[in-house]
């Protein structure tokens, strides 16, 4: 469906797409999160989860059980540690999907949990302990929120507690500020917020580095490197009334993966405002509308 034809586009549209709208992937990850803890919770098996899935040094990588780190990430601690980390995933993953798309999303997401796991895992070496165990999605989440302040820094952000308004920049500088202190002082989460960090620092090195970034723009985009450009002008010959009338598209100046990439960019705009566009995305925009 080209941008020409979105619903909200047309004279008497209906409202716009919600903020989960093209965000298949982060209405999984809500729903998997919340699945597991409730089955954990009413079945009584959180400890046998806990048991197979938790990640630990011991059991993650001198037990060759690498499947640890990626089933930490859907474990959750209580029910407000399940919360907080909802939270962030529906407001700022949506976003972040929408820039990776889903694919490429997914993979970053759960990559940023393996290098949460690493983090911890380097601390623990630092310190010489390694009686702790690692679950929840916060790894993930710090990806995300870096690569949002990175793509939007001044996007404003209210926060309920505390009542303030802050900007996207402002938000992960805090947060990052937090976990090294932490761990400076020896705080009581400083694994933890040793994985935090670790799943921020992937995320950054995902957005920055431009093999890694193209990596994922590959797997978000498969196709791109010999996607075909679409006809610049097309004729359809449509019955109406007993007639036949002719149908022209306008020329246009972009190639269909390009095409699909412009429709991503106005659910954007229609979600987030112009303010969060980058430079590129402004200038495909602009290209795509001239004739």
């Amino acid at each position: 469906m080209g941008y020409a034809d979105r619903d909200y586009f047309r004279e008497g549209a209906t409202r716009p797409p919600g903020r989960l709208a093209g965000a298949p992937v982060v209405k999984g990850l809500l729903f998997l999160n919340l699945g597991v803890f409730l089955v954990g919770l009413f079945f009584e098996w959180t400890t046998t989860f806990w048991a197979f899935g938790a990640f630990t040094v011991q059991e993650g990588f001198l037990g060759f059980q690498v499947w640890r780190l990626l089933t930490f990430q859907f474990l959750h601690a209580d029910f407000g540690h399940l919360l907080f980390n909802s939270i962030a995933i529906y407001f700022f993953g949506a976003f972040v999907e929408h820039q990776l798309r889903s694919r490429a999303f997914l993979a970053f997401y759960l990559l940023c949990g393996v290098a949460g796991a690493l983090g911890a895992s380097l601390l623990g070496l630092f310190q010489g302990d390694f009686q702790w165990y690692l679950i929840g999605a916060s790894a993930g989440v710090f990806g995300i929120l870096v690569v949002a302040a990175l793509i939007a820094p001044d996007m404003q952000v209210r926060l309920l507690i505390p009542p303030v308004t802050l900007t996207m920049r402002q938000l992960a500088l805090i947060l990052l500020g937090i976990g090294v202190l932490t761990i400076v002082l020896g705080g009581r989460n400083a694994g933890g917020e040793a994985g935090h960090l670790g799943g921020a620092l992937a995320g950054f090195l995902f957005w920055k580095v431009p093999l890694l970034r193209g990596l994922l723009e590959n797997l978000g985009c498969p196709g791109r490197s010999g996607a075909r450009k679409r006809s610049t002008l097309k004729i359809r010959i449509t019955r109406r009334d007993e007639r036949h009338g002719k149908k022209l598209r306008p020329k246009s100046r972009v190639s269909g993966t390009e095409a699909s990439e412009v429709d991503r960019i106005l659910d954007k705009i229609n979600e987030h405002g112009l303010q969060v566009l980058t430079e590129e995305e402004r200038e495909l925009l602009a290209r795509a509308g001239r004739k």
